[in-house]
């Protein structure tokens, strides 16, 4: 943590809240899979817990926004741990009274994922209240990096976890995670927004459609959103095969180490970037940081198109992860620094939703390649999106003066 970041105490106890959750959910993403799949034996079912933790945000993203916006942030975000803890418990409880079905384990992922879509819409505008906008680069990258650090070591603990005591008794270390990080949440003071709340009369839709009016003045907001869709159109596509792709490209067994060190890679390149990315950062470049974001992720993916070194394809999926977090974290940043408060979590929300939405259907879509030419012709075809993204994203800022 940056020595600007340790002079905000309250953002010091909320990193420490966030990486404590951070840490939880990434132990389950990899348990929930595991305690599924030896219930039922099928893939299929056990691949439902994945489009469910994305399904609420399409669904309540719109809603969830403008809430997070007009209502009480402190009180969604906290309530909102707390909720996600009291739903995920029942699992490991579940479990020893003998009780415990995959329908359960379903209705608490999706009504889990629902709560959190409310409660990360509130810290969208709760992280610029904490920290104010010169250190939002350097508050975006640490949380940034926490994540990417999260997901390398939680599905190490969950894994060890689930052999030692089991997965339903592992699922309990994420309950406690998110009481913890509640129970430090609320130790900060503070209403987690800059200035009052807006008063008088309101609706859900009108806040919504304020937001979106904004995202259409703003061009390059919009451009933004826009080549983030393919960001993670492309990322979804190679993240989804990298399985068949060590197989089939690198000539590797599906289960050798090596496709562990793949998937290592890209964490490591997400996190990479997240320390560095208040180095980089600033509202003036972001004409020029983006498309070169993009270039580097489209370099990154033709070149796994083409190599069979494992090596060498570690050393281009780090760089592939770091440019593509990289995108990501400059638009979030972006859109908090040029967004009011009273629309921060509703622009932001929206931003999201196509992201999220980019990744699924990007994985879908290289599944479909992959099977019907091979997995080069897909990765390649990841490569050929980000770069139409550079392009569309360098015509289009050119010129644009960020706000």
């Amino acid at each position: 943590m940056t020595a600007s970041l340790r002079a905000e105490p309250r953002f010091v106890r909320w990193a420490a809240a966030e990486g404590v959750s951070m840490l939880g959910t990434a132990v389950s993403t990899v348990v929930l899979p595991i305690l599924v799949y030896e219930a039922t034996g099928s893939a299929a079912q056990t691949g439902i817990l994945f489009a469910l933790r994305v399904v609420p945000y399409l669904l309540v993203g719109l809603v969830a926004g403008p809430i997070a916006d007009r209502g009480n942030r402190r009180f969604l975000i906290i309530g909102g741990n707390v909720g996600e803890g009291l739903l995920v418990a029942t699992i490991p409880i579940a479990a020893a009274l003998g009780v415990l079905t995959v329908a359960q384990v379903y209705v608490v992922a999706l009504a889990s994922a629902t709560v959190f879509v409310f409660s990360d819409a509130a810290v969208f505008g709760a992280v610029p209240a904490l920290v104010g906008p010169q250190r939002l680069p350097a508050a975006n990258g640490l949380l940034s990096a926490m994540a990417s650090a999260a997901e390398i070591v939680g599905p190490a603990i969950g894994g060890v976890s689930a052999v030692l005591i089991g997965p339903e008794a592992t699922i309990g270390i994420d309950a406690v995670s998110f009481l913890v990080a509640a129970g430090i949440q609320a130790t900060i003071p503070g209403t987690f927004r800059e200035g009052t709340p807006p008063s008088g009369p309101w609706r859900i839709r009108q806040q919504a459609a304020t937001a979106l009016s904004f995202i259409r003045r703003q061009r390059t907001v919009a451009v933004l959103i826009g080549v983030g869709f393919g960001n993670s159109f492309a990322f979804g596509a190679v993240l989804g095969l990298i399985v068949p792709y060590a197989v089939e490209q690198l000539g590797v067994e599906s289960d050798d180490a090596l496709v562990g060190f793949l998937f290592a890679a890209v964490g490591v390149g997400s996190f990479v970037a997240g320390l560095v990315f208040a180095r980089i950062f600033d509202r003036s470049r972001v004409p020029v940081l983006t498309p070169g974001a993009l270039a580097v992720s489209a370099a990154c993916a033709a070149g796994l198109a083409i190599t069979t070194s494992w090596p060498v394809a570690i050393a281009l999926l780090m760089a592939f992860s770091a440019s593509i977090a990289t995108t990501i974290v400059i638009g979030i940043t972006y859109r908090q620094l040029v967004a009011p408060d009273e629309l921060r979590s509703s622009v932001n929300v929206i931003g999201r939703m196509i992201a999220w939405g980019g990744q699924p259907f990007g994985a879908a879509v290289g599944a479909v390649v992959a099977g019907r030419v091979d997995v080069a012709a897909a990765v390649a075809m990841a490569a050929a999106v980000m770069t139409a993204s550079a392009v569309v994203a360098a015509v289009l800022l050119r010129g644009a003066r960020p706000t």
